[in-house]
């Protein structure tokens, strides 16, 4: 095959496939562009007194913070956005994501570095990594009733089935640093009125994608659409993500550590919006250069 045919072909195959979106491999569900409310559920513990202790997954040094914990999506609906905008999105819309259980398509992750702040109503910093999953390892409610293996949490950013950096099955989909709006308080991300561990309640708290972490879904979510915090207070700076967390100890004291360290397990309803992928306008550019380039080949012969 002469090499000219041989590039018609690949741009023929190449602009078709960017033009009607096709897939050659396995990869995550493409986030629809439109107003998200995800559910999820995690496993988690608490310490009033921050004395969780993990290792740095880059130099080695003991870590120490106040809540961590593990989690997996269940569900992804399109939402409504709110008035006034930027408030709030409800969910009610089409299906999006639905968890496909151990063996089929999760999204699952773990969130990190949390330190809480006396008397435990509000805690500051911390991350949540998200990952793809083709086959699917999670199962919060068997891991829960099995218990914290130390031994599955190596480092403070893994913990085996949820979170896998080095594993190449474990596609990472963004990074969101948890930031303010749970209150006025700037040093306030997470905030709650009930203290873990005096009865169950309700965790408010904001996230804005870290670009720096990649991620295939990082650009998509960093749209800055939360502008008004959880007391509809101008936000500065906007936020991405909202979550609000409601926990309890019920049925989760097999995760309870030494000292102060509880268990808990919670059911959260997330939301976030959804912009349009950047690389997809810059394929899609590239699939009208493809097919302009084989316009002026058969116009040469």
């Amino acid at each position: 095959m002469r090499s000219y045919t041989r590039s018609t072909v690949f741009l023929s195959v190449f602009a078709a496939a960017v033009l009607t979106g096709a897939t050659v491999m396995a990869a995550p569900i493409t986030l629809p562009v439109s107003p998200l409310f995800i559910q999820y559920t995690n496993n988690e513990q608490f310490s009033l007194t921050n004395s969780i202790h993990s290792t740095n997954a880059t130099t080695g040094a003991v870590t120490s913070e106040g809540n961590w914990g593990i989690l997996q999506i269940s569900s992804i609906v399109r939402g409504t956005a709110l008035t006034p905008p930027g408030s709030d999105i409800q969910g009610g819309g089409a299906n999006v994501f639905t968890d496909g259980g151990v063996g089929g398509h999760q999204i699952t992750g773990i969130f990190y570095g949390t330190t809480v702040n006396p008397g435990g109503l509000s805690a500051q910093g911390g991350v949540i990594d998200l990952y793809w999953q083709d086959v699917g390892k999670a199962n919060t409610g068997a891991d829960l009733a099995a218990g914290f293996n130390p031994a599955l949490r190596p480092n403070q950013k893994t913990y085996t089935g949820y979170a896998e950096p080095l594993n190449p099955a474990f596609i990472f989909l963004a990074q969101l640093a948890f930031g303010p709006g749970c209150d006025s308080n700037p040093a306030h991300n997470v905030c709650t009125g009930v203290a873990p561990g005096t009865g169950d309640g309700t965790a408010k708290s904001y996230q804005s994608v870290n670009l720096a972490a990649g991620g295939l879904w990082a650009s998509q979510l960093d749209t800055n659409f939360f502008t008004l915090d959880a007391n509809g207070q101008p936000l500065g700076p906007a936020q991405d993500v909202r979550t609000d967390s409601n926990f309890t100890q019920n049925g989760a004291s097999a995760w309870n550590g030494g000292g102060d360290i509880i268990g808990l397990r919670s059911n959260d309803p997330v939301r976030a919006l959804v912009t349009p992928e950047p690389a997809t306008l810059s394929l899609f550019g590239l699939g009208m250069l493809g097919v302009g380039f084989l316009r002026r080949r058969r116009k040469q012969k």
